[in-house]
């Protein structure tokens, strides 16, 4: 019985790591090189240049409205 405890303890941490590292980053759709943005539409690609080379790591959420979308890395690679 207690290694079914153990298992259930187990598996719920690795689900609440899973949606923690989802509260700390919304989507996961940000472009953080300009390789990426490349990939995106015509219309946001020198924005998203222009986001990515700033002298402070930046990354671009083409998802997010506009004048929101360039962030601050934070500390992220």
């Amino acid at each position: 019985m207690s290694s079914v405890k153990l298992w259930v303890a187990i598996c719920g941490g690795a689900l609440l790591g899973l949606s923690g590292a989802g509260f700390g980053h919304s989507n996961g759709h940000e472009t953080r090189q300009v390789a990426q943005c490349d990939k995106l539409p015509m219309s946001e690609r020198t924005v998203c240049k222009s986001c990515v080379t700033r002298a402070l790591k930046h990354h671009y959420h083409s998802d997010y409205p506009s004048g929101s979308r360039c962030r601050p890395d934070n500390g992220k690679p």
